[in-house]
């Protein structure tokens, strides 16, 4: 096989450490394809940045309302007591279908994992304000300013809120170490229906 010959008119002038430099210049093809990416970020940047271009979060905030409309028709209306929490914590589909909301209001304080950052961990027996289930649907509905956990009541509906307070209720099923216990101890919920006195 023929040995190919290099041209040598496309070896540079200069040597670095014994090395020549051969002149290979970047594929016409591979240009233009540099020049048509700049060119297709210039009106896309113009669309998604300063006009009415749909982001991704106009996305997520669309899906996320399709979602909290669809509630209602999942699971009825439903209203912040004990056995209605109680019952929907062992719902595996509505829990499952929670932990995006979770993720989406509670994330940034709690961590997706509910293990505490700036809001305590919800996943220990310990708790603040709380010692009933529905002292967390009134908690997220109301807020605790002084602490810095904001009301949802103008976000969430309440069977929403109904159905997040089953899913931090639930949280401490799994607990997750994280940030130190906070508050009080609560072992157990109550008994939403404690049996009837015999006698």
């Amino acid at each position: 096989m023929a040995k190919q010959e290099i041209e040598t008119d496309k070896v540079l002038d200069h040597v670095y450490d014994g090395i020549e430099e051969y002149d290979n210049p970047v594929p016409g093809w591979w240009n233009w394809l540099f020049i048509l990416t700049i060119l297709f970020c210039i009106p896309y940047v113009i669309r998604y940045h300063y006009a009415e271009g749909r982001t991704i979060w106009d996305q997520y905030d669309a899906e996320v309302v399709a979602f909290n409309e669809l509630l209602p028709e999942l699971f009825g209306e439903l209203h912040a007591d004990e056995a209605t929490i109680n019952e929907l914590m062992s719902n595996e589909a509505a829990m499952k279908a929670m932990q995006s909301l979770f993720k989406g209001k509670c994330a940034q304080c709690h961590r997706a994992d509910a293990s505490g950052d700036i809001g305590p961990n919800l996943t220990d027996n310990y708790w603040i304000n709380v010692k009933s289930l529905t002292d967390i649907a009134q908690i997220i509905t109301d807020g605790l300013v002084d602490k810095g956990m904001p009301s949802w009541n103008k976000e969430l509906n309440e069977t929403q809120i109904v159905l997040i307070s089953a899913y931090v209720g639930q949280l401490k099923n799994n607990p997750v170490p994280g940030k130190e216990p906070q508050g009080e101890e609560v072992s157990d919920w109550p008994d939403p229906n404690p049996p009837a006195d015999e006698g």
